[in-house]
């Protein structure tokens, strides 16, 4: 048995764990059902193993299994990819309402098939920016986790939402837990307009991207400097 087959098992247990091993190996697409979730998950294979990276960070190593000192209500997921930290969040947090934002098409229409039996989650096709305009979407080889966004028109063009107008649709004047994976746009977000929301916000979670922009980690820091953030 491969060392990835086995770490695959272990894991996942036999029968789910060849299923992903032969999916990321072979199969564009499959339907896999764990104990630890409410409903089955819809992962691209061979052609998009980003999504089997992303299933692991989640739910082998489970990057998001923080300590939550509170109740919440209230959860962003900015730059959902394929839905699956908001799968995650929703099996945790079952009472939560959870909004994901995805802007590229393809990532948007696995993760409308992921959160789709949950009826707290709601699926928003655009990005997160510092303003509301068009952007455009740009892949630079970084894989279908990794398309950034870019002020300006161009072929492939998306909405842009503020946290602040996310906030409006979830019609909420606070977030529990705000989770930003965004490639490094977390740079513009927290250099100007972060007053409206920054403040109203109690749990961040955030993966910072100077590899793709520089003086992104900068500018979240900057931004929270003067707020009574504990860090984890």
């Amino acid at each position: 048995m491969s060392g990835k087959l086995l770490q695959f098992t272990n894991t996942f247990g036999f029968v789910n764990g060849i299923k992903l091993y032969l999916n990321r190996k072979y199969k564009k697409t499959s339907v896999v059902k764990f104990p630890f979730l409410k409903y089955p998950v819809y992962l691209r294979g061979q052609y998009s193993k980003s999504d089997i990276h992303m299933f692991e960070q989640i739910f082998r190593t489970w990057d998001y299994d923080i300590n939550v000192p509170v109740d919440p209500k209230i959860i962003i997921d900015l730059g959902a990819n394929v839905g699956l930290a908001s799968v995650y969040f929703a099996n945790r947090f079952p009472n939560a309402k959870i909004c994901a934002l995805e802007p590229n098409d393809e990532n948007y229409a696995v993760a409308c098939k992921n959160v789709k039996e949950y009826a707290n989650v709601k699926m928003v096709h655009g990005a997160i920016w510092n303003t509301a305009e068009k952007l455009h979407l740009i892949d630079k080889g970084y894989g279908e986790a990794s398309f950034m966004v870019e002020s300006g028109p161009g072929t492939n063009s998306v909405n842009a939402y503020t946290v602040k107008t996310v906030m409006e649709i979830m019609e909420t004047n606070f977030i529990d837990i705000l989770k930003i994976d965004i490639e490094g746009t977390e740079k513009e977000i927290f250099e100007t307009g972060y007053e409206e929301w920054l403040p109203l916000t109690k749990i961040i979670i955030v993966e910072t991207h100077d590899r793709y922009k520089k003086g992104s980690s900068k500018s979240v820091l900057s931004a929270i400097t003067n707020l009574t953030f504990h860090w984890n």
